[in-house]
Order: C-alpha cells, then sequence, then structure tokens
C-alpha cells in the first residue's frame, strides 16, 4: 500500500490538551523542525501496539514526508524512513493475546507504509532492549507506550548512549497515555487505512476512538515530552557506573 495517492495534509488536524481546553495546532508544533529524512521509530512491545496507539501519527509523519516529495515532482517511488520495533523472541513475535511465528511481523505494518520487511525490527521485549534499537538506528522521533517500565535485571544501555540519544531525537511521544496533552484527529480517509491494520488482529480489542457524525472521526491522544524529560525518565536505563 502507498498511502501519496491517498492521504494529504488536510486529512489531519492537531490540538494541544490542556486541562480541558482544547487549542488548535499547526504540523510544526506537532512536529518541530520537520525533514522528510527524519527517522521515525515506534515501539511496539507487542506487534499491534503501535498500530492501535500511534497509527495515525505514523500516517500523517508519512503524509509529510509524501508532501515534500510531491513539491519536487509527480513520478518518484520511495518510502519514509519509519521502523517499527516489535517484542520478539527467538523464532516468535508477541502480541497481545498470543504469539506468532516470526514472519508475521509485518502484519498490519504495511497499510501504515511502514514497509519494505526490513522497516520491522524483531526486539527484545524490554524497555532497555527496544531503547538500543533506537540508538542503533539512530531515530529523530520516537513513539512508545507511556507504561513501557524498566524491568529487574535489564542489561543497561552504555551512558554515552544517553549522550547520543539526547542529541539525535527531535521529539518523543508516549501513546496510551493517562496524562495526554496532544490530539490528532484524522479523517475517514485515515480512519479506513488505520482499522484495515487493525482488522488484521480480530482477536484483539480495538482502542481507536471514533467521533460519530465528524469529519475527523479518528482521535488519537499522546503525551508530548521534551527530550531532555524523555532522557530523565530513562535514567535507569543507562550505565553510569
Amino acid at each position: 500500500m502507498h498511502t501519496s495517492k491517498l492521504l494529504k495534509a488536510s486529512d489531519f488536524q492537531y490540538w494541544r490538551l490542556a486541562k480541558r481546553n482544547r487549542t488548535s495546532l499547526d504540523f510544526e508544533a506537532f512536529c518541530p523542525d520537520y525533514h522528510e529524512l527524519d527517522r521515525v521509530g515506534v515501539i511496539s512491545p507487542c506487534l499491534e501496539d503501535g498500530i492501535l496507539y500511534a497509527g495515525d501519527a505514523l500516517l500523517a509523519l508519512t503524509t509529510a514526508f509524501y508532501d515534500v516529495l510531491r513539491s519536487r515532482t509527480t513520478d518518484f517511488f520511495d518510502y519514509p524512513q519509519h521502523f517499527a520495533f516489535i517484542g520478539a523472541s527467538g523464532d516468535t513475535v508477541y502480541t497481545q493475546v498470543e504469539q506468532l511465528p516470526i514472519d508475521q511481523i509485518g502484519i498490519g505494518w504495511g497499510n501504515l507504509d511502514v514497509w519494505p520487511n526490513s522497516k520491522w525490527i524483531a526486539t527484545p521485549k524490554r524497555l532497555t532492549g527496544m531503547l538500543r534499537k533506537a540508538f542503533d538506528f539512530q531515530i529523530n522521533r520516537l513513539f512508545l507506550p507511556h507504561d513501557f517500565k524498566l524491568g529487574p535485571n535489564e542489561p543497561l544501555l552504555p551512558a554515552y548512549a544517553r549522550k547520543m540519544l539526547q542529541t539525535r531525537l527531535k521529539s518523543v511521544y508516549y501513546y496510551n497515555t493517562p496524562t495526554p496533552n496532544l490530539e490528532i484527529r484524522a479523517s475517514q480517509q485515515v480512519a479506513d487505512l488505520v482499522q484495515k491494520s487493525v482488522a488484521e488482529f480480530p482477536n484483539v480489542k480495538s482502542a481507536i476512538e471514533h467521533r460519530v457524525h465528524s469529519d475527523f472521526p479518528l482521535v488519537g491522544c499522546y503525551q508530548q515530552v521534551s527530550v531532555n524529560d524523555f532522557i530523565k525518565d530513562m535514567t535507569g536505563c543507562f550505565d553510569d557506573s
């Protein structure tokens, strides 16, 4: 699936959430200093997590990527540098309800233009293992679950990884968060694409919120945090000895 022929910037709205108020934002506020070569990473401990909770944001960034290409030429074939770091062990990949053969690691992700299969990265299902992948792949924008915490006896990352992550990251977003400060509203076209991916997981209850009788029925909520605050949140993941 190539969404460049399906979506446009006007398919997305961005809102800042503050107490009970919502303030309209532009794309720059959602994604400061965007560049089409930005490397976007989604930490997905279970195969479907990133699709359920960050699918709309991924498609917004994908559309921005194609907008840049469209501004230069009508003849192109390319995909954004978007990566899914998916919880796996050995020859199996985790879902919320079962484990699947590793060759099914890309289920649902291609619909979001996370493609080809080199963008689906099997990763140990632990916080430091997935942060290491974000470091290894030189990610600039990172999405991860709000409640993904450091477990006991996890191998720590070297201290230099903290400094390099702090340098490379441009923005960080927690998904499935109880304290959102950012809302993305997306059109029916976007909702249909995300739902197509969600339908690949019939045993999982959809976390996607829809607004009935709305031009922007798909609603996704995130906690957008500064890179410095994110690094502080991850303090225990680094070996400072």
